[in-house]
């Protein structure tokens, strides 16, 4: 497996080198066209002027040359541009006069002969009027030639010297190749420091991933050189909180449901021995016996039902219904407890029926367990209304007892919490659970004589008049209320 540190190394200075090398070729080429440009306009205007001259070149015997006054003209119009341009006239007899160069043969520079060499050895190279460029072991040049046709019958090689301009180029890259140079150390040292910076921020973090695999969820992880691995860690952070919270609340989990169990099975075992020694009358334990199962029974369902709405295999089923009569069949089943305890439901809905998309059994499931809590702790009856209002229906569930007690408030929805005359602590979570499933929310407040809620329990002088539920849920399907 190939390590991190070496793909980076490599990746960054290839990167690198590859982007210098770019930059040495483009500067090549632009250079040497650039240079060629200029060269082949200046001896191309060199040439031109030559060409439309109706002045006639007179070549005598080499050492007493005749320089008119048109060659003297000629000689000066070519020293305007950027690279200056040299003449040279080779008679058909293969001598040679310089305009810029009136010396004997022997004294003639060594760039005129070697270029009239090549001249007269390549002449057939310079027919169609090409530029060439040739180099001896100093200098390079560009040339040029023009043939006269007429009598008497010579040649004009024009060459400009770009020495200097090559020169100038080759510095260039030699710097630019110690640059290269310079910068693939550089960039290896760069890339081995930040490797290294990055390689201790993972293992860090792959060690803290082992800590938390261990069980140890109070440990904390900080103080990176990089923002993105700070992000990483904050988020590691938060998730070795909420298995801490959940590791806790998993035990407290276990530690309820056994004692939850516990009590009904203690309850049976010992009228069950009561029986079986005549201490108690079978009469008289059946019906305990038989209600401690029913408690065992329903407890024993909402452990399944949260079980299964933690694994996500609980997935809402939305269909289309009416709530008033999801409503009206909520209280019928709650009725009989309602009417074994003396207490009575009061329906308080418009007449307009609403229907809604959603999840019909889970809804119902939720607003039953709200009314069976009020049941238990109203003191005559439990109201329930509805309002239509901006795509969302609010249902709210109200009872005339005592209220919820102000340190129980915060926490009525959490499993297994009991308040007083608390049943088994999940009746109220498992409808939180599902109102939240359901794209909805659910609250709890206390009533006072005034109108005002549990939020005013800090300033009010009285005892609250009963509880109430506000469920908020989306008329058109799973989504954000507001």
């Amino acid at each position: 497996m190939r390590s991190f540190k070496v793909i980076l190394i490599r990746n960054f200075v290839g990167m690198l080198f590859v982007i210098l090398l770019i930059v040495f070729l483009l500067f090549n080429i632009l250079t040497n066209n650039f240079i060629s440009t200029e060269a082949s306009r200046e001896l191309n205007r060199s040439l031109s002027n030559i060409e439309g001259s109706t002045a006639r070149f007179t070549l005598h015997p080499l050492g007493e040359p005749e320089v008119i006054l048109l060659q003297m003209r000629q000689v000066g119009s070519l020293r305007q541009l950027m690279m200056n341009t040299d003449i040279i006239i080779i008679s058909e007899n293969n001598e040679t006069v310089s305009l810029n160069n009136f010396l004997p043969e022997e004294e003639k520079s060594s760039e005129i002969i070697f270029l009239a060499d090549y001249f007269i050895a390549n002449r057939h190279l310079f027919e169609d009027g090409l530029m060439i460029r040739v180099s001896d072991a100093e200098n390079t040049y560009y040339l040029t030639a023009y043939t006269a046709t007429d009598e008497p019958v010579f040649s004009v090689l024009l060459y400009t010297d770009i020495t200097s301009a090559v020169m100038f180029m080759r510095r260039i890259n030699s710097t630019l190749r110690a640059l290269l140079i310079v910068s693939g150390i550089l960039s290896v040292l760069a890339a081995v420091l930040i490797s290294s910076n990055v390689q201790k921020a993972i293992l860090r973090l792959c060690n803290h991933a082992e800590v938390i695999g261990s069980g140890n969820f109070t440990e904390k992880v900080e103080g990176f050189d990089y923002r993105e691995f700070n992000y990483l860690a904050q988020s590691m952070n938060n998730m070795s909180g909420m298995l801490n919270s959940y590791e806790n609340n998993r035990k407290m989990f276990f530690q309820n449901v056994s004692h939850e169990l516990r009590t009904p099975l203690m309850s049976i075992q010992g009228y069950a021995e009561g029986i079986l020694t005549d201490v108690i009358n079978k009469d008289e334990a059946a019906p305990v016996i038989l209600s401690e199962c029913v408690r065992m029974e329903t407890l024993v369902q909402q452990l399944l039902y949260v079980s299964r709405m933690d694994s996500g295999l609980d997935v809402p089923n939305i269909t289309s219904f009416d709530l008033k009569n999801m409503l009206y069949d909520s209280a019928e089943r709650i009725k009989f407890l309602a009417n074994k305890s003396g207490k009575e439901i009061v329906l308080d809905f418009p007449s307009r029926e609403i229907n809604m998309k959603s999840d019909e059994e889970k809804l119902q499931r939720a607003i039953d367990n709200i009314l069976s809590n009020c049941i238990r702790h109203a003191e005559t009856k439990v109201r329930v209304a509805y309002i239509e209002f901006c795509g969302n229906v609010k249902i709210t569930i109200e009872d005339d007892g005592d209220g919820i007690r102000k340190e129980d408030l915060p926490h009525i929805f959490e499993r297994f919490y009991k308040g007083v005359n608390g049943n088994s602590g999940l009746g109220l979570a498992i409808c939180r659970d599902i109102i939240k499933k359901l794209g909805g929310s659910v609250t709890a407040e206390n009533i006072y004589g005034n109108g005002e809620n549990a939020l005013a329990t800090e300033s009010a002088q009285h005892s609250p008049m009963g509880a109430r539920f506000v469920v908020m849920i989306p008329v058109g399907g799973c989504g954000n209320t507001p």
